[in-house]
């Protein structure tokens, strides 16, 4: 009886502990209709509800707005205060739906369950919201990039809108924006609806179900027994309705990338063309030509696209520019041209061969490889008009006949020459005296000399400037370059010490575009980076997306690239000459 006894005051002491330690809370109404809020109270001992965790309350409700309400109270001549947590949320979706406990320093509120009722939403053309969606591809390849288009049109206004943008819920791909938003305005049934247009460009990664989460909207329209007043329909909450619209979700199969494809870049298309064109026939020794390329792409993005690789040609140069591209949308489909220059300057005479250009591809409409070439080409190579006019002078140099001078001077033609002249009288032979002419041509030469060397240092000398003033620049252009590259550095390193995610892309994007010249975006830098840079990365744009700041944490990402960082440092080391001989 004893022990009886004694096991019911532990009990009890238990049940009053967890009662003790429980958070109090209830709600002020347990029906309500889809659109409608409620208010969660929260009765909290201490003044910590900052760290309260609400997440939780994020799969079926929208938080709308929270506010404290604080009392002091005497009991037993003691003093105790309390806060009074007040949560304004609305239900995203009808049905019986449940708000789970939350949690706070070890101690935990009590679920309430809510019921839903349904509400008809109406349609755009009856003065309701609409929000639609089309994907461009459902059975996509990997690395074949296809774009989720969202319409939301309106039949009224909204209000205090809040919009969730597309998201990757099973898979592996990269979602960006896709040109700017538009807007338009169309009359369906005799009412003018104003239309806004998003897409969005989703790049599969890996091969298997990719499933995509749709875009969403949360807002506020008028009810429509609210009233016509205006002041009402501002200030009268009852006088408002909130709504949750979703476009539809995708969840689509992506194929891998077939084993006899025997390109050395995967490239899956829907079509692709190359074309060349030279701006000169008339080729010369040393004159530049210059050699367009152009390669125009359906169905892909310009992040598919590698630059051409030119074989190696004896008796040319040839000096490649940076390709140009121009990326377009139209009929819910993608498209790139490539433009790429190459100067050729050829060295020799003769005929030149170009060989062909071949671009295998996969064309994703017949599932089969084909590849795009370019024909080769022999182009004839005429001597540079520089040495035409050196060989003339030369030619004509080697048939003007000796001339032959006689004792007096006078210049003598060949004819006159050709027997020796008698000696003057007397036994010694006489001094020749020397030519006039020839006096003029040595003096004509020595000036040409004197005059040739202080030409040759006078361009000495301005080349010699130029380049040390180039050098300079050059200097100039890396220690610029180096100052870029550690102050996008340090920012990436603030930005993941404090778990900023937004900070820490803007960062991270702007190192990549000092780090490797031509990388304008997150696509081209994870290209650069390994498969856990690549995984950081898609983290990070999905935490962006979804506004989870607080979920984030930077120091994965901030060592694989200060990692990165050290690595290239060291090769760059390694590569230097040493200071001393061995």
């Amino acid at each position: 009886m004893r022990l009886f006894k004694l096991v019911s005051i532990v009990f009890t002491l238990l049940v009053s502990f967890q009662v003790y330690a429980a958070i109090d809370s209830q709600v002020d109404r347990n029906v309500v209709e889809q659109g409608q809020t409620f208010l969660l109270m929260l009765n909290l001992t201490q003044n910590n509800s900052s760290q309260l965790d609400l997440s939780p309350l994020e799969k079926d409700f929208e938080i709308i707005g929270r506010s404290h309400q604080s009392s002091t109270t005497f009991i037993n001549g003691s003093l105790e205060s309390s806060t009074k947590l007040i949560i304004t949320l609305a239900p995203k979706r009808a049905g019986k739906l449940t708000i789970p406990p939350l949690t706070l320093e070890g101690e935990k509120s009590q679920a309430h369950s809510i019921e839903v009722k349904p509400v008809k939403q109406l349609s755009a053309a009856d003065g309701g919201v609409e929000l639609l969606s089309t994907l461009s591809d459902k059975s996509p390849m990997v690395q074949q990039p296809i774009i989720y288009q969202m319409n939301l049109v309106l039949g009224q206004r909204i209000y205090n809108a809040s919009f969730q943008e597309p998201t990757i819920k099973q898979g592996k791909a990269l979602i960006q924006t896709l040109g700017e938003q538009r807007q338009y305005r169309e009359t369906l049934n005799g009412r003018e609806l104003l239309v806004i247009e998003q897409s969005w460009l989703i790049t599969p990664q890996q091969s298997g179900t990719l499933e995509i989460d749709s875009a969403k909207l949360s807002a506020e329209v008028r009810r429509l027994n609210g009233g016509n007043t205006p002041f009402r329909s501002m200030n009268d909450p009852r006088a408002m309705r909130r709504i949750f619209i979703s476009a539809d979700s995708y969840k689509v199969d992506v194929a891998p990338i077939p084993e006899n494809f025997s390109g050395k870049n995967w490239l899956a298309a829907s079509g692709l063309s190359l074309e060349s064109e030279v701006s000169s026939e008339g080729w010369k020794v040393g004159e530049p030509v210059t050699r367009t390329i152009k390669l125009v792409a359906k169905g892909v993005g310009q992040d598919q696209l590698t630059e051409i690789v030119l074989p190696k040609v004896s008796g040319i140069k040839q000096y490649a520019a940076k390709p140009i591209y121009e990326q377009e949308q139209k009929d819910n489909e993608l498209s790139v041209n490539m433009t790429q220059e190459i100067t050729i300057i050829p060295s020799q005479q003769g005929d030149v061969v170009l060989p062909e250009i071949r671009v295998a591809w996969w064309n994703t409409k017949t599932n089969q490889e084909e590849v795009a070439v370019l024909e080769k080409q022999i182009i004839s190579v005429a001597p540079s008009d520089t040495g035409k006019a050196t060989e003339n002078l030369d030619q004509s140099a080697s048939l003007q006949p000796n001339a032959a001078l006689s004792h007096d001077g006078v210049v003598l033609n060949s004819a006159q020459t050709t027997k020796a002249q008698p000696l003057l009288k007397g036994d010694t032979p006489s001094i020749p005296m020397e030519p006039v002419q020839a006096k003029t041509s040595w003096l004509f030469i020595a000036a040409l000399v004197i005059f040739g060397a202080a030409l040759g240092s006078f361009i000495t000398a301005f080349w010699y400037k130029r380049s040390k003033k180039q050098g300079g620049e050059v200097k100039t252009n890396k220690d610029h370059q180096a100052l870029s590259l550690s102050s996008s550095l340090n920012k990436l390193h603030q930005a993941c010490k404090t778990n900023n995610p937004q900070s820490a892309r803007d960062a991270l994007l702007a190192w990549g575009q000092v780090r490797f010249p031509g990388c304008t975006n997150l696509n081209s830098l994870q290209l650069k980076l390994s498969t856990e840079g690549r995984d950081l990365i898609n983290e990070l744009n999905r935490c962006c997306y979804n506004k989870e700041r607080s979920n984030w944490e930077g120091e994965k990402l901030w060592c694989v690239i200060k990692n990165y960082s050290s690595v290239d440092r060291s090769s760059k080391a390694e590569g230097l000459a040493p200071l001393v001989p061995s």
